[in-house]
């Protein structure tokens, strides 16, 4: 399960965050939970050493007794996999978190577009993991492992009901999973392009809407873009910066 630790001794603070938290993962089909803490404590302590799960802090800097640095120093003696966001009031403290070598994803001040830099990061944060996912598929009593990052799109086979995985460095391979199946599980980084296609966004290199045409980093393409599905295409590539019409 993917946690959220909030560390905020402000009321309205940790309601913002929570808030924020909340409407960022409406993105994603994921399950999650959120921990509020107003101070360092024994609960959190214990949140700190829970193994396998995937944890993302929220630490304010300036906490009552034990501030942020220091419990980020905590998690960092046992736990270099989760992802730490500091937050403060005070720009200044920005380059005690540079020296502090404590691998921070990011430093976000109350002051200046904090809930929408907070939405960003974890948006950030939410993607990379996707991206580093593996798809388990099978076909022909042969089980497959991929990374989502090496897949530039799926699309149902024209000859049967086999769908066809293609890979950036790889050959397709087949398996006998629906495009629909794929889509509950990939999505958001995939969007279905049409009823028999479904395409990574992030190995999208260029999209000519006139032609129905979308063109991967790879120098494959796919002329499985149906009109209905044209305007979604659209909003989604848009942020992405490598994407042209």
């Amino acid at each position: 399960m993917l946690k959220f630790i909030v560390c905020e001794d402000n009321e309205e603070d940790l309601t913002s965050a929570v808030q924020t938290i909340t409407k960022a993962m409406m993105n994603y089909d994921i399950e999650y939970k959120i921990l509020k803490f107003y101070r360092h404590n024994k609960e959190l302590e214990a949140v700190i050493n829970e193994p396998f799960d995937t944890k993302i802090y929220l630490l304010d800097i300036e906490l009552p007794v034990v501030g942020g640095l220091e419990i980020a120093s905590e998690i960092r003696e046992i736990d270099d996999k989760s992802y730490i966001i500091f937050v403060t009031s005070h720009p200044e403290c920005k380059n005690d978190i540079f020296f502090s070598r404590l691998e921070a994803i990011d430093y976000i001040s109350k002051q200046y577009r904090y809930q929408e830099r907070v939405e960003e990061t974890i948006k950030y944060i939410v993607d990379r993991m996707l991206r580093n996912k593996v798809l388990t598929f099978t076909y022909n009593h042969t089980t497959y492992k991929v990374l989502y990052k090496n897949i530039t799109y799926i699309e149902k086979d024209p000859s049967g009901a086999k769908s066809i995985i293609h890979f950036i460095n790889d050959k397709p391979k087949y398996t006998n999973r629906t495009i629909t199946s794929f889509e509950k599980e990939m999505s958001p980084l995939f969007y279905r392009s049409h009823k028999a296609c479904l395409v990574n966004l992030e190995n999208i290199s260029k999209v000519e809407y006139a032609d129905f045409t979308i063109y991967f980093k790879n120098g494959d393409s796919t002329n499985l873009l149906s009109t209905a599905c044209r305007k979604g295409l659209r909003e989604r590539v848009g942020s992405f910066e490598d994407i042209f019409e």
